[in-house]
């Protein structure tokens, strides 16, 4: 569980590292909004397509494989920005990042689905989905500091060897003996179009896009807000982000806890999980559209809340999956969801770098952030089910007759 968690926090340290230095490239490189948004979003155009090869990979081939394989692509491709010629070169770069970074969900909520408990699921979850808030917070405030200092290529080419460093410790968990086999019946895992069958699965999918799109709004855009909307330095501006997203951490852990104990004296995992899912994305979307209008102090205040608000989604929506998914089809779930949902990391920069040019301002930003954001609502009330396990037996899973793990 630390690795997985530090694994995921040094994917958004590095994912989000052209973020913390768009005000500088923007400069240098003499973009338009359009331009650099566009610039942000082109991650997301290798990472959105490669979600489901990468969860079949990880069902078959190999989780543990597959995450350490992803993660020296996405380290290297993160060092190499640094000595990129051009606008050209970061998008290409930006592309092979993506590529290896659609390893993670579909690899890791696989290895949790095989190795943790249902009882110890959002806290596992929360842990895990701590280095996703965590990642961005310190990315900000540590390659702030060195693109003061030392310039943005410093940055990248520091933190792709950094990030190199954490293949050194998961190495054992290439050595170890695969986890137990949960599924004893015969039963091998079901196919992509069973999957796609499931009610649940476009719910959590069009869910998930929705807090997503909120959450990479304020990803790719909240450096670039807080310098050109609000009038920050780079200093100050990577100080407020700082704490935006140690808030989300805080409450992703204060959330998995609650989860877990709220289910042990006697919630179902159904009320539970759409309860935090049903409250973050009404606290996300009204805080969203009403920072649109505030004051200074104000909106720093709205932004906090909007933080506590998105932590409620991220244990909620990953112990969602897996239990619905379980140990056979959680990585191919979670390709196909991540897939779907990763599409709002393309269109909230691309939707946003247009109206701030049309306008000047990102006050209609604000508003379709929060719009698409409280749009979940309907997805977790009307569109999911009672959160049970699927029966793939029964939905259409292949029987076979290979041996349970040991």
């Amino acid at each position: 569980m630390a690795l997985l968690s530090t694994a995921l926090l040094i994917n958004y340290v590095d994912r989000g590292s052209i973020s913390t230095a768009a005000p500088l490239l923007e400069k240098e490189l003499n973009l338009s909004p359009t331009q650099t948004f566009l610039m942000l979003s082109a991650f997301f155009w290798a990472y959105v397509p490669s979600q489901p090869l990468m969860g079949w990979l990880a069902d078959r081939v190999g989780a543990a494989r597959v995450l350490s394989a992803g993660f020296a692509l996405w380290s290297v491709a993160t060092f190499l920005a640094g000595v990129s010629a051009g606008v050209v070169g970061l998008v290409a770069l930006r592309l092979l990042m993506g590529v290896g970074e659609s390893v993670f969900y579909p690899s890791a909520l696989a290895l949790l689905a095989q190795r943790v408990e249902d009882r110890h699921r959002a806290r596992a979850t929360a842990v895990m989905q701590f280095g996703a808030v965590v990642g961005p917070a310190l990315g900000t405030l540590v390659g702030g500091l060195v693109m003061v200092h030392y310039g943005w290529r410093a940055m990248f080419m520091g933190l792709g060897c950094a990030s190199l460093l954490w293949l050194v410790p998961w190495s054992g968990q290439l050595r170890a003996a695969p986890p137990r086999a949960l599924a004893r019946g015969g039963v091998d895992g079901p196919s992509f179009a069973t999957i796609l069958r499931q009610r649940a699965l476009w719910g959590t999918m069009l869910g998930n896009f929705c807090s997503n799109y909120g959450f990479y709004f304020v990803f790719t855009a909240l450096p670039l807000y807080l310098v050109h909307e609000r009038g920050l330095s780079l200093l100050s501006m990577t100080h407020v982000t700082f704490a935006f997203y140690m808030v989300d951490a805080a409450s992703v852990l204060a959330t998995g806890w609650l989860l877990d104990a709220w289910i042990r004296r006697g919630a179902s995992p159904s009320r539970a999980y759409k309860t935090a899912l049903v409250l973050s994305a009404a606290g996300v979307g009204t805080c969203l559209i009403a920072a649109s209008g505030a004051s200074a102090p104000a909106g720093a205040m709205l932004l906090l809340v909007t933080g506590l608000a998105d932590g409620l989604n991220s244990p909620s929506v990953c112990a969602l999956t897996q239990r619905f998914a379980g140990p056979l089809a959680t990585g191919r779930w979670m390709g196909v969801q991540n897939a779907f949902s990763n599409t709002a990391g393309i269109l909230a920069p691309i939707v946003t770098g247009y109206l701030v040019q049309a306008s000047g301002h990102y006050t209609l930003a604000l508003w379709v952030g929060g719009g698409v954001a409280l749009l979940g609502l309907v997805a977790w009330v009307v569109i999911v089910p009672p959160v049970e396990p699927v029966d793939w037996s029964l939905a259409g899973g292949r029987v076979c007759n290979a041996p349970a793990l040991p």
